[in-house]
């Protein structure tokens, strides 16, 4: 598998989780439900995974983590544009051919992203690949786009239509090209606690480089406690909650960037103007689900609008 950056650091150092100290007493031996914290740390999707779960025991704790964070990777290796292998790229390459049935997970996914475009007036975008790719994040460029290569960029993502029916899927023109860097890590993160869930656990917190999906709640706390810091002082802590059976995921033009001179560009793209998104500085939601959260951020960070299906926000304005 390549392992090039699937999505680059959404969130960097824009969300970090304060352990409770429940769950500092419950790593001495067991909780008061009986149960045992197993934390494991791994990669996918270009960033670090940081799980930890409350298990019956430690041998069957790190067999559920094992097999969650395998979930994830296999996510991984459908989703990404870095693999030619991919059910994504596959896709990409029929462009304009017709239908063609893809797999469970991208259509999942697919179809999500077209509800969260229609939801959010166009503010996420899973066609957004040509502006990518002409910014210099999915090949290295020595120069600035010019105006008619963002010109032509532009014109290919107003064009794209995505169909999808069941898991028939149809990219209606040659130009049309998919980036589900917006969406995917939360689709990794639904489909993980998927994974726990049956198998019977009920305490556990997900962080994908700051993207964070909460089960239940550590014992004898409401909630797994996350901060979201300052992008310009990432020491300084701008809110909090406690999240529990939800998702919280935060978009930042400050972390995955590009740059030519003294110019510095992000990675979340503006799909009405072709520039990089610079309404605001990051973006944090939290939603009912990972792939919600996830996509509600990006959104949030190009219009500079709380998006109405967030439970909460934390946006950060320039200075």
């Amino acid at each position: 598998m390549n392992r090039r950056e699937f999505v680059g650091a959404l969130g960097g150092l824009v969300a970090g989780v304060t352990v409770p100290e429940q769950l500092l007493a419950a790593r001495a031996g067991r909780s008061a439900a009986g149960d045992v914290l197993v934390e494991r740390w791994s990669w996918a999707m270009g960033q670090p995974v940081h799980l930890r779960l409350f298990a019956a025991s430690e041998a069957r704790g790190y067999e559920i983590a094992q097999a969650a964070l395998a979930e994830i990777r296999r996510v991984e290796t459908v989703l990404t544009r870095f693999d030619e292998a991919s059910d994504l790229s596959a896709l990409n390459r029929a462009a304009g051919a017709g239908p063609r049935e893809v797999g469970p997970d991208l259509a999942a996914v697919l179809a999500a992203g077209e509800r969260f475009r229609a939801d959010t007036g166009g503010a996420f975008d899973p066609a957004i690949e040509p502006l990518m790719r002409a910014w210099g994040f999915h090949a290295a460029r020595t120069v600035a786009p010019s105006p008619a290569e963002l010109a032509e960029a532009r014109a290919a993502v107003r064009a794209a239509t995505v169909r999808v029916a069941g898991r028939t899927v149809a990219l209606g023109s040659t130009t049309t090209q998919l980036d589900l860097g917006g969406i995917g890590v939360g689709y990794g993160l639904d489909r993980m606690a998927g994974v726990l869930r049956r198998a019977g656990i009920r305490r556990a917190f997900i962080d994908v480089s700051g993207d964070c999906l909460a089960l239940g709640a550590p014992p004898g706390a409401r909630g797994w406690l996350v901060e979201v810091a300052d992008p310009a002082e990432p020491r300084r802590v701008i809110g909090g909650l406690r999240l529990r059976d939800a998702a919280l995921a935060t978009s930042s033009n400050t972390e995955s960037v590009v740059r030519w001179g003294r110019a510095l560009r992000g990675h979340v793209m503006d799909p009405s103007t072709g520039y990089p998104a610079s309404a605001l500085v990051q973006a944090t939601v939290v939603a009912w689900s990972g792939i919600e959260a996830d996509a509600l951020s990006t959104a949030m960070l190009v219009s500079g609008r709380a998006p109405a299906a967030a439970l909460q926000t934390f946006p950060v304005a320039g200075r």
